[in-house]
């Protein structure tokens, strides 16, 4: 059975945390699961073609009409790399992609599960990034909320789960989820 199930959630919201645990639960109950970071793709993209990512990321970040032209530039790459991946996969392909509501690309998975957290402690996890305060607050400007990602998916007629995870949830709780999602019982 092939199952393609989005993992989003704004910038610092926990998705690659989550998806480390999922990783985990998938080895430890023996489930083959792919796991598909669409940075890594867009990076992969930009390196491929030779494009200097830090000047473009000054561009895209402080100009909504650059971001308009780089997205309409890189979209369709990386929806041919994820339906290249998801007809050349069987079982379960995890998906993780902080902007899966905003460029619309929910039409090519199953499930989508959003990690959720307060604003509170998304700006705590970015602090410790790379990123200074004035990039934090531009990148999350250009992204929904976690809250109006919330309304998105109630919109979009796709099964959909919400994991809060700004009390540090426990190991069973992704699994629940994971179980509720079908990769185990």
């Amino acid at each position: 059975m092939k199952k393609v199930i989005g993992i989003t959630g704004s910038i610092g919201s926990g998705k690659s945390y989550a998806v480390e645990k999922f990783k985990e639960i998938c080895k430890k109950n023996n489930i083959s699961a792919i796991f598909i970071d669409v940075d890594d793709i867009r990076r992969n993209i930009l390196d491929k073609e030779k494009i200097n990512k830090e000047e473009l990321n000054k561009k895209i970040y402080t100009n909504k009409l650059e971001m308009q032209k780089y997205k309409e530039y890189i979209n369709p790459k990386i929806r041919e790399f994820l339906t290249s991946q998801i007809n050349l996969n069987d079982g379960f392909i995890f998906i993780e992609w902080a902007l899966l509501i905003e460029d619309k690309f929910y039409d090519l998975i199953d499930s989508i599960i959003m990690i959720n957290c307060t604003r509170e402690i998304q700006i705590q996890r970015l602090k410790k990034s790379n990123l200074n305060k004035e990039d934090i607050i531009t990148r999350m400007k250009l992204q929904l909320t976690n809250k109006e990602k919330i309304v998105e998916i109630k919109k979009i007629e796709k099964e959909s789960f919400i994991l809060e995870v700004s009390c540090n949830p426990q190991i069973e709780e992704y699994e629940n989820l994971l179980k509720k999602v079908g990769l185990y019982e």
